[in-house]
């Protein structure tokens, strides 16, 4: 083995030669040069040889005779080295080249003799494999920061100026240009501010990492960015500065408003929703000495207005009655809500009864003023209210609501557009009217204490009888007889009105078919049993199972019955009428569109109201009524029915006016069929809790 050359050999060295050749000696890096005529390495200081141990295998030489070995050793293509080292013009160089496994950092530098010539060079060197993994790792997450979905910025803590965008943050950031004070281009080494309102409070929570991780959604014009601040740190902790991420979510922002507004507000008319409500009426019943006054409202005639006029109008008419009770409820311990339907509530955090009640009055003079809902349609409806107070009434929501539905029950018994305040008394009535409900199921059930009487009908010219109207009574075993006006209303919020109607209409049959002198019977119809298609098959089961001939069948019903689903109900009496039975319209007069009803069916018969009757004796306007609507029956045809002649004058007017027949306590009262006249006696000659014993 060759001894290594030894660098004091140079001619004309510029520094004494034993201290040069100790300093590359001593040098940490590894350091070699080479003879540019023969491409031999003549010297190798020691710590090139003990970095060529690491790399010994790839190497493929012992490390200690790397002196006298060419320089092709380290490179995979030698005419590519030489004639890098053998042209002085491309001197110095440096290169990082791949050795096998590992990288080289190379520096090559001349290293001219005596009369100037390059004819030997210096290599310094040094292993950069983990350099190249550390570049290569550091590379590989930049361009996955760079490619990422979410714009990301770097920050520096002290300046606040920007440092570092991704290329997600260069395209996001084109999108919303002209909102940016600067161009997107111009953002890089530009301040932070720039995206927030108060530069101050940007800054503090930048500047200190213990504000981190931090996010927000800031308001940046229209739109709205979600940033996200967290903070970089260096292996020894040191905190280096906040990286952002952001991502304009103006579209999702509005997305999860519309959601929450379709959780929580009526999608028509933008009150709170039912659940709301709750929510919110249960939470202020929690809050320390909580007083909460509860308005329970309900529409007066909305169901006319929607059946008659359609949806479309019926939804323009609960949004202007949203508006007007926002307008009236804008103070900020006043929550309304529509519970649905045509119901809606008010809530009034630390109100009473007698705030309660004055906004009740308030509320119902503005609901029935009128509604131009469109140029040519001009409507008007009214409102009852329901009042219950805690912690007076309750202490839970859904007692309050229970108790404020009961004195809304009561304001529409009272006449409607009108409001009451709960009481004990109401909720007792209500108990009992649920009692009722249980009675009259039972009472069906068994057939017992129901009973049909039957008024007659007069034909004025002949005086003979031509119908009888059946008429319901029912005997309740403690309180005597129940009027009809009372139990036919329960009958049908229950549901009960179907078979109590069945068992009438089979009942009055019966007993028709037993008459000997021929006159029809005369069934009513209530509203709730029209519409179902099922009327008509009821209707000849009964005629069926008694025997009785259709023609001497009559089905009443009133005006109101029409106005829900028209067609439907119109549908189910053509059926009934192709049966060969007759159909009468009764209460002729008191509804909204009397006119409208004879041009939609052939009736056979129209009963004018007993309320026109027993006022056309004092009244000339009455008087009226009656002689216009009997020459109407007349010219179409049908027969004129004067209900509620009580007297021989009510008599004289009608029959002057033109009536047909007639129907009163004059003529005739209720009395029940021989069958039963026996078992009702019984029942009257018994003494009731109201004191009330017979039944007419």
């Amino acid at each position: 083995m060759s001894e290594p050359c030894r660098l004091s050999d140079q001619p004309n060295s510029a520094l004494e030669p034993l201290s040069f050749q100790k300093i590359f000696d001593m040098l940490p890096v590894g350091a070699m040069t080479c003879n540019l005529d023969t491409f031999e390495i003549d010297y190798a200081n020691p710590y090139s040889i003990e970095l060529l141990h690491s790399i010994r295998e790839t190497l493929g030489i012992d490390p200690n005779e790397i002196v006298g070995t060419s320089i092709d050793v380290f490179h995979k293509n030698p005419l590519h080295q030489r004639s890098l080292l053998s042209k002085s013009e491309n001197l110095p160089h440096k290169a990082r080249i791949r050795f096998g496994e590992e990288w080289l950092d190379l520096h090559i530098h001349p290293l001219p003799d005596s009369t100037g010539r390059i004819s030997r060079a210096l290599l310094v060197w040094a292993i950069a494999t983990a350099e190249v993994a550390k570049a290569r790792e550091e590379y590989r997450l930049l361009r996955m920061i760079d490619n990422m979905p979410v714009a990301v910025m770097t920050v520096d803590p002290v300046s606040f100026a920007i440092t570092y965008l991704n290329e997600t943050s260069k395209r996001t950031l084109g999108q919303i240009e002209t909102l940016l004070p600067i161009k997107p281009s111009e953002l890089l080494g530009a301040s932070i501010d720039v995206f927030h309102k108060n530069p101050a409070h940007q800054r503090g929570l930048l500047s200190d990492p213990a504000n981190l991780p931090h996010r927000a959604k800031i308001k940046l014009g229209p739109e709205v960015l979600d940033l996200q601040v967290s903070s970089v740190t260096a292996t020894d902790g040191t905190y280096l500065g906040p990286m952002l991420t952001w991502s304009v979510i103006t579209q999702q922002v509005a997305a999860e408003a519309r959601i929450h507004q379709l959780a929580h507000f009526d999608t028509l008319t933008g009150l709170a929703n039912r659940n709301t409500f709750r929510e919110h009426l249960e939470a202020s019943l929690l809050k320390p000495a909580a007083q909460v006054a509860l308005l329970f409202i309900d529409l007066d005639g909305f169901k006319f207005v929607n059946d008659s006029n359609g949806h479309l109008v019926g939804d323009k008419l609960l949004r202007r009655v949203a508006d007007r009770l926002r307008l009236h409820c804008d103070a900020s311990n006043v929550l309304v809500g529509r519970l649905g339907g045509d119901e809606f509530a008010i809530s009034i955090e630390g109100g009473d009864v007698a705030e309660a009640s004055r906004l009740s009055q308030a509320l119902i003079r503005e609901i029935v003023e009128p509604y131009q809902i469109e140029a040519d349609r001009r409507l008007s409806i009214g409102a009852s209210i329901g009042i219950a107070v805690s912690p007076d009434h309750g202490t839970t929501s859904e007692m309050l609501l229970s108790r404020a539905d009961m004195a809304l029950y009561a304001a529409k018994a009272a006449g409607k557009k009108t409001f009451r305040v709960f009481s004990p008394d109401l909720e007792k009535r209500l108990h009992e009217r649920v009692r009722l409900e249980a009675k009259l199921r039972q009472a069906l059930g068994a057939m017992d204490g129901l009973f049909l009487f039957y008024q007659p009908i007069i034909d004025i010219a002949t005086g003979h009888t031509t119908a009888r109207e059946a008429l319901i009574r029912w005997h309740h075993g403690a309180r005597g007889w129940i009027p009809p006006s009372e139990f036919i209303p329960m009958a049908e919020d229950s549901g009960l009105i179907d078979q109590l109607g069945i068992w009438v209409l089979g009942q009055a049959c019966r007993e028709a078919a037993t008459w000997t002198d021929g006159a029809r019977v005369a069934v009513n119809v209530s509203a709730k049993q029209l519409g179902k298609g099922v009327l008509a098959h009821h209707v000849l089961e009964a005629l069926v199972s008694s025997g009785l001939e259709p023609g001497r069948l009559e089905i009443e019903v009133t005006e109101s019955a029409l106005l829900s689903n028209e067609l439907d109900c119109l549908s189910d009496l053509r059926r009934v009428r192709d049966l060969g039975v007759r159909v009468a319209l009764d209460d002729f007069g008191t509804g909204f569109s009397s006119l409208a009803h004879l041009r939609s069916f052939p009736f056979d018969k129209i009963k004018i109201d007993g309320s026109f009757v027993r006022d056309a004796v004092h009244r000339a306007d009455c008087a009226a009524i009656v002689g216009v609507l009997a020459d109407l029956g007349n010219r179409l045809g049908v027969t004129t029915v004067a209900e509620g002649v009580e007297t021989q004058a009510h008599l004289d007017l009608v029959t002057a006016e033109g009536c047909t027949e007639v129907q009163g306590y004059l003529l005739g009262r209720p009395v029940p069929s021989p069958a039963d006249a026996e078992a009702v006696a019984r029942l009257n000659a018994r003494p009731s809790a109201d004191g009330k014993a017979k039944a007419s």
